[in-house]
């Protein structure tokens, strides 16, 4: 397979970083299909007992580091399939409808994963499988069940029956404090600039907001999807 620097429109993306390539062997090694690698990267030996023990192709070449990855602290590249996994039905989901910033989508992620909600589905927006969002998230992008609809209603026919679905919104009744946090739900977010459209989902879904005082006019959506989710783990 002939590497190109990554367009949306590819079957396979990066893992920049050792950090989400190790990510990447552990936890989906079948989607892996070749780590590159820098000859000034320190754990050498360690990589190649993991390409190993999955016999995965290990490729020392810095220009294929350089052309790929504009950043000058990346050292492994870890080339993988891009793969839907579908959402676990009876388990807690994240739902983003147009979450546009790449930086945000991959920060959600890790508080996710950090939160044990590891399924998560995208209406629209940023293209999840870009480089940026895997970096942002640290690996944790390779923890996730990770499915696309066109639709909140679509989204719904698949996985609203049996849980309850609370959706973030300015408007909302409900402040979060006042939700008891069940064992089947579903957290839904917006865009970072418009939010949810308060006339689509007042009629499906518990409206929520979190209280804050009057001097900011919203929180930052990977702020408010970590609060959310702290709340509902406990």
């Amino acid at each position: 397979m002939q590497i190109k620097r990554y367009k949306k429109d590819f079957v396979y993306s990066y893992a920049l970083g050792a950090s989400p390539t190790i990510e990447l062997l552990e936890n989906r090694p079948n989607d892996c299909i070749r780590i590159i690698y820098s000859p000034d990267y320190s754990d050498k030996v360690g990589l190649a007992e993991l390409c190993a023990k999955h016999d995965i192709e290990l490729e020392d070449n810095q220009r294929l580091i350089n052309m790929l990855s504009q950043k000058e602290n990346c050292y492994v590249i870890g080339v993988f399939h891009k793969r839907e996994y579908k959402l676990e039905k009876n388990a807690p989901q994240i739902v983003l409808d147009n979450t546009s910033d790449m930086g945000n989508l991959g920060t959600i992620i890790r508080t996710c994963v950090g939160f044990g909600v590891n399924n998560l589905a995208l209406i629209g927006g940023a293209d999840a499988y870009n480089p940026k969002v895997v970096r942002a998230s640290m690996g944790a992008f390779f923890h996730v069940n990770l499915e696309y609809f066109a639709s909140i209603q679509d989204y719904i026919k698949s996985h609203g029956e049996n849980r309850e679905l609370y959706a973030f919104m300015l408007e909302a009744e409900h402040e979060l404090t006042e939700v008891k946090p069940c064992e089947i739900y579903s957290l839904i977010f917006g865009n970072e600039a418009s939010g949810l459209d308060y006339n689509i989902y007042k009629d499906i879904a518990r409206g929520v907001k979190i209280k804050h005082t009057s001097s900011i006019d919203s929180l930052n959506l990977p702020i408010a999807a970590g609060i959310a989710l702290f709340w509902f783990s406990t």
